[in-house]
């Protein structure tokens, strides 16, 4: 029983170590085919490991080691191969899968040299494995993601929304050129509309960014109260979107009252980010997207909308309440903005390369 038991250690072993040879083979080719300069660090450790790898299981297997410490100390890579090439698996693509295989087979084979140790010794594996873990997760950081260029021009979304919204009128507002630098918005949209009546004022202001990891755009909480307004409520609502059966987003609700200068000013203002097709309310899910929520797609981008209507000087509704006339108007825009904006202006992240738009257009107008 023992003399099976050895050699079948001795045959996964053997395993193990083309298994992990293999991944050293794909490393060293990753290195030198070149690339980004984080990528090429962690191919670089995974040949380390590797080459560690191979040395200690060959040590085992003739004998110049006890085989309970080679294989210990054969945990670190083996936990790293797998660390290193599950999250670029999410991707899907031929490279990394091949990669991810290749160390949960040597993973599959360190558990079966692991099994005939004592549960001392397991115990000090499993507590090895976490402090890898926890090493690499604390240098490891997610890939940026590919900026993608967004598919139309945002100042033809003008026409489109009158034509959805008629009797309106609206006029596009573009802002001075330090506004704009401060911005830092690849596009943007500041469109004012003008009800068929004039009872109200629709400001509809879209920014997008073709890299998800720009940073965040100023948020109205921030840049309406430093204006002088005062923010009275603010909440989150759920906001089905007709058009598109079964969509729903949550988005913030917001509403400002006149602060200095600005007294008889009353606004009922919708705001939500999409990031790379994610829709949030908040800021801080919307900065864990940009920079995680990626993997596994093709690129991301961050866009943001808000709705603002303004009341009429002397209105006493409360525009807060959903049965109002101004959060209405409010989500009618937004039914009309979503899938506008999915449908022909948002890249298609998981379908083809979305075509880089004519640059001759600018931007804001």
């Amino acid at each position: 029983m023992e003399a099976t038991l050895a050699k079948l250690n001795r045959t996964a072993a053997t395993a193990l170590g083309a298994a992990i040879a293999a991944s050293l083979v794909l490393a060293i080719v990753r290195v030198v085919m070149g690339g980004p300069p984080d990528e090429l660090l962690l191919a670089a450790v995974a040949i380390v490991a590797a080459a560690g790898g191979i040395v200690l299981l060959a040590l085992a297997y003739i004998g110049r080691m006890r085989a309970d410490w080679a294989t210990i100390a054969a945990v670190v890579p083996v936990t790293y191969l797998v660390l290193s090439t599950a999250p670029r698996s999410a991707s899907f693509e031929a490279w990394p899968v091949a990669r991810l295989i290749l160390a949960l087979a040597c993973a599959a084979g360190y558990l079966w040299l692991a099994l005939p140790m004592g549960r001392r010794i397991q115990y000090g594996v499993c507590c090895a494995t976490m402090g890898v873990a926890a090493v690499f997760f604390t240098l490891w950081e997610p890939p940026p993601p590919k900026p993608v260029p967004i598919a139309k021009h945002l100042a033809l979304l003008e026409a489109e929304v009158l034509q959805a919204m008629p009797g309106w009128t609206a006029k596009s507002q573009p802002m001075p050129a330090e506004v704009e630098k401060a911005l830092g918005a690849d596009e943007y949209l500041n469109l004012e509309l003008t009800a068929p009546a004039g009872a109200y004022r629709v400001l509809v202001f879209i920014t997008y960014n073709a890299n998800a990891m720009s940073q965040v755009p100023h948020v109205p909480w921030v840049c309406m109260t430093q204006a002088g307004y005062r923010l009275k409520d603010m909440r989150q609502d759920d906001l089905p979107i007709a058009a598109i059966p079964g969509k729903e987003i949550q988005a913030n609700v917001m509403l400002f009252e006149g602060g200095e200068g600005h007294q008889a000013a009353r606004a009922l203002m919708i705001q939500y980010f999409n990031v790379g097709g994610t829709y949030a309310w908040n800021r801080q899910v919307a900065r864990f997207l940009a920079t995680s929520g990626s993997l596994g797609q093709k690129g991301s981008f961050l866009s943001q909308t808000q709705v603002a209507v303004w009341l009429s000087p002397g209105s006493t509704e409360d525009p807060s309440e959903k049965t109002s006339r101004a959060y209405r108007i409010a989500t009618e825009f937004v039914n009309v903005l979503v899938p506008l904006l999915e449908r022909e202006y948002y890249p298609n992240l998981g379908g083809a390369e979305p075509a880089s738009p004519k640059p001759a257009l600018r931007i804001g107008g």
